[in-house]
């Protein structure tokens, strides 16, 4: 039987991501005012107002860098995640073959991780849902550890493809 399944979280923003977001607003009109007010009065007062726009407009770009939502797309033993940024931008940021999983089980804060893995975090960031994680060997990255907020019917989806000699620990 085929399996096909996709799910996607919306990630959470933390302290420092708000602050930033706030900075940059704030940075982006006042350096708007600036070029208004120097420029008025000027020959330059028409160049003033683009750069204030374009002050507004790059500024905006750098804060919907901030909506990041994860997909994750389970067919048959593959789970794929993409990071998708405010709505617009895809980005596969790796695929598991799930037969090759060596662990797989619940992550709490503060867990003991090897030095030498690539971790790839694709979590919600939000302590209202749990977090799963999956140790596994990627082609490109080698032993590797991805932190994921699945749904209960994603990680029950998952389940069976976790070979029989892996730990699971769900």
């Amino acid at each position: 039987m085929d399996v096909f399944k996709e799910f996607i979280v919306k990630k959470e923003l933390t302290t420092n991501e708000k602050t930033s977001r706030l900075l940059i607003i704030l940075a982006c009109i006042a350096l708007a005012f600036a070029f208004i007010i120097f420029t008025l009065g000027t020959i330059i007062q028409l160049f003033g107002i683009l750069f204030a726009a374009l002050s507004v407009y790059f500024g905006w770009k750098l804060i919907t860098r901030y909506f990041v939502e994860y997909e994750y797309i389970i067919t048959n033993a593959d789970l794929d995640i993409d990071k998708i940024t405010n709505q617009s931008s895809r980005k596969r940021l790796c695929t598991v073959d799930l037969h090759k999983v060596s662990e797989f089980g619940k992550y709490k804060s503060g867990m003991d991780i090897p030095d030498d893995l690539t971790i790839i975090q694709a979590s919600a960031n939000n302590s209202e849902l749990e977090d799963y994680y999956l140790y596994f060997n990627h082609r490109e990255h080698g032993s590797s550890m991805l932190i994921f907020t699945p749904s209960v019917e994603v990680v029950d989806l998952i389940k069976p493809f976790i070979p029989h000699t892996a730990t699971v620990k769900v």
